[in-house]
């Protein structure tokens, strides 16, 4: 079963201003218009009569409805196929699958495929847009801190609409963004999507076309939402903090519909609507790597889960490189992979303790003794599971009461051949 989009929702209630008409054009569409207008004619007593009830429903000039009688008119408005179809009492989708393209009636007229049935890579473009993107009126823009998640959603468009964008980086930011006036897909965005012009933020949630469709395609909806607004955090779980309580838990349904177990925190958390997924087993992993779009960085980071480091670097810079690209800094955190990374390699061998010290005076912010050490542990698993460290047990003297103190200590390996890095996506920037 398909869902069906009736393209004349696109159609602008202000059509007074020949700007917003939307036209349409078709191999066969004259063809098949040609006998309509005919029969429409007839139903009126001549062509005159039907050009004179088009002027004066719609406020036309005398040209313009001519120009659509007498089918001189290349591009048709579509708010004037609606009403041909409707005076031949044709269902609208049967008469729209005659038309094959759309373009705003304004210079840059750019041609976009129309779009009549709702696909993944539409729901893909709903769910991003739902995280990250704004919407206001012709003008759609979009932002992501990965260049690659702005590749596939340009990728997205692409397959559908025919047309691309290009990626820029976002001035006086560490984004990428793609912003374009297109009066086409914002039409789908806000008419059939049923998106706000203006802020969402509060409010947005999974549109109702995509709830009440197939699950395939609702599981599009939350790749694209997630591969732009969820984080793979260092200890290994799949977040989304969203500040829409309705936007969260239309996630969180889809993934019940596709038994994907997760927590769902029933309070607000700092004025945000938080799920999360717990700690991932490869198992785990495997399946929520299906809800992220591939080879993106986010899908590497859980690919990364599954299958274990199998990248390279040729200097320990390279490597510095690859892990602040997939660890990078987070401004809730005191420190960051590449703070711990050059810590270690400046002691060559060091206990965790010796690293809060040590990193605590360098930045100088205070310690709060072990639960400060504990929060290295993410951070140190990955250089273990890099091979850039080597771990062992040692004993630190005797203790108070009975025994040794022993500490795991961490040690330098300077050899990078041996080591194995995350995988990434392509370096696009």
């Amino acid at each position: 079963m398909t869902t069906k989009i009736d393209l004349f929702n696109l159609i602008d209630k202000n059509i007074t201003k020949p700007g917003s008409w939307i036209m349409a054009k078709g191999e066969k569409l004259n063809l098949i218009l040609r006998p309509l207008i005919e029969k429409s004619a007839i139903k009126f007593g001549s062509k005159r009569k039907l050009t004179l009830y088009l002027m004066n429903k719609y406020n036309l000039s005398q040209s313009t409805s001519e120009r659509f009688v007498w089918l001189m008119k290349e591009w048709p408005p579509l708010f004037l196929l609606k009403e041909i179809s409707e005076l031949n009492n044709l269902a609208h989708l049967e008469f729209q699958e005659n038309i094959n393209y759309l373009k705003k009636n304004w210079p840059p007229q750019k041609v976009f495929m129309a779009v009549k049935e709702l696909n993944e890579e539409l729901c893909k473009i709903a769910g991003a847009h739902a995280a990250d993107g704004t919407l206001t009126k012709n003008f759609l823009r979009i932002t992501d801190g990965y260049k690659i998640s702005l590749i596939k959603f340009n990728n997205w468009i692409e397959k559908i609409f025919g047309v691309k964008y290009i990626i820029k980086k976002v001035k006086n930011s560490n984004e990428w963004g793609i912003s374009f006036h297109s009066g086409i897909i914002v039409s789908y965005m806000n008419k059939i999507l049923e998106f706000p012009l203006g802020s969402k933020v509060y409010t947005v949630s999974e549109p109702k076309i995509i709830k009440n469709s197939e699950l395939n395609l609702k599981k599009a909806f939350a790749l694209g939402a997630l591969t732009f607004e969820g984080g793979i955090s260092i200890r290994n779980q799949v977040e989304l903090c969203v500040a829409s309580k309705g936007f969260r838990d239309s996630i969180s349904e889809i993934l019940n519909c596709l038994n994907i177990n997760h927590v769902k925190m029933e309070n607000k958390s700092q004025d945000y609507w938080r799920l999360w997924s717990g700690n991932l087993s490869k198992e785990k992993a495997e399946k929520w790597s299906g809800l992220f779009e591939e080879e993106t960085e986010k899908w590497y980071l859980l690919k990364n889960i599954v299958d274990g480091y199998r990248g390279k670097a040729n200097s320990f810079e390279e490597a510095l490189e690859i892990l602040d690209r997939v660890y990078p800094p987070k401004s809730a955190s005191k420190v960051c992979i590449r703070d711990i990374l050059l810590a270690i390699k400046e002691f060559n061998k060091s206990t965790r303790y010796e690293l809060v010290d040590y990193l605590c005076k360098k930045k100088n912010i205070n310690s709060f003794g072990g639960r400060w050490a504990h929060s290295l542990s993410p951070y140190i698993s990955v250089l273990k599971n890099t091979n850039i460290i080597y771990t062992s047990k040692e004993k630190f003297g005797k203790k108070k009461s009975f025994g040794s103190i022993i500490r795991e200590v961490y040690t330098y390996n300077p050899n990078f051949s041996e080591w194995k890095m995350p995988l990434t996506a392509i370096k696009s920037n």
